[in-house]
């Protein structure tokens, strides 16, 4: 029998530290549980909501007046993490990603070690078709196992229609619960030192548990861009076929890109105080000091796209899911 809480503050669940209470609240790493977390909301005729590591996810100052599904804590057991023929491995949604990445590249399976330290469990990879130095999880699925509110069924890796920080999934109120890898064999030393200077390299910039999402706008495809609009834009600022934003923010703003990130005293959250500010280290890192509110972060923001549509003619597209 499933346990559900009652008016749990998810300010405690974020990673952004933000967001009043849900009405109801389940944490579960089992996928029966999670359905049956599912099947209950239907029954009572409530929202739900499935949340996984907590690092995308913005909630309302109010919280959530439904059932948050906390789908997260999965061990890395033969049960949650299977190794198959081919480089085939299927592990559960609820798993830590790090985690993951790591035990894949101790196992000697090559494809993922570049994403190591980025924040949330696996089914939150998932649905943002995570990525990090040109590695991208969608291109390494070979299935995924939801639950669509009626049964459990598979989607090939077509059938998830990944795109940059995007897939099916954040279209649909579908419950991600496990996922098949394909990987391609490698030298587990090599790929453990990938990891491990990728993590501390993140860590030591970003800090172990950060209190923001990471990347809050999506980098600006080119081939969405005019040749107009283009002709603004420094062209060393462009990697990978993306233009960085923190740069466009920085040149919104008036700061050259070797300057110090800009900070909210820099007249981005002019006004009255607020505890939401850019990081130090990024431009496109908004930070929580302990005393912000979820108004606080659309405010910021609104202010950020404004200003790059002013000066670029871009709009700016969040990475972060707003549950509003």
């Amino acid at each position: 029998m499933i346990k559900i809480q009652s008016n749990f503050p998810l300010a405690q669940v974020t990673t952004f530290g933000l967001g009043g209470p849900a009405k109801f609240y389940l944490k579960t790493s089992s996928p029966e549980e999670a359905v049956a977390g599912v099947l209950t909301a239907q029954e009572r005729k409530l929202k739900y909501l499935v949340l996984g590591g907590g690092s995308n996810a913005i909630f309302r100052d109010e919280g959530f007046a439904g059932l948050v599904i906390h789908f997260t804590g999965a061990k890395l057991t033969p049960e949650n993490f299977a190794t198959g023929l081919g480089g085939r491995v299927v592990v559960s949604a609820s798993a830590n990603w790090h985690e993951v990445v790591k035990k894949l590249a101790e196992l000697g399976l090559s494809g993922l070690e570049r994403m190591s330290a980025i924040p949330g469990n696996v089914g939150g990879a998932v649905v943002g078709n995570a990525g990090a130095y040109n590695q991208y999880l969608g291109d390494k699925v070979e299935w995924v196992e939801i639950f669509d509110g009626k049964i459990i069924r598979r989607l090939s890796q077509a059938d998830c229609h990944f795109g940059y920080r995007d897939s099916i999934f954040k279209k649909k109120d579908w419950l991600v619960l496990r996922v098949c890898l394909k990987l391609k064999k490698g030298e587990p030393q090599k790929l453990l030192k990938e990891v491990n200077e990728i993590a501390k390299a993140r860590w030591q910039k970003f800090g172990r548990h950060p209190a923001c999402a990471g990347s809050f706008f999506k980098n600006v495809e080119v081939r969405k861009v005019s040749k107009k609009i283009l002709a603004k834009i420094d062209p060393t600022k462009i990697i990978e076929g993306k233009i960085s934003v923190g740069y466009l923010i920085g040149e919104a703003f008036g700061v050259s890109p070797e300057a110090s990130p800009l900070k909210a005293s820099q007249g981005l959250a002019s006004g009255r105080p607020s505890g939401i500010h850019i990081a130090p280290f990024h431009n496109n890192f908004l930070m929580n000091d302990g005393t912000g509110t979820t108004r606080d972060l659309l405010r910021l923001a609104i202010k950020i796209k404004t200003a790059v549509q002013k000066k670029f003619g871009i709009e700016l597209e969040e990475e972060v899911r707003y549950i509003l």
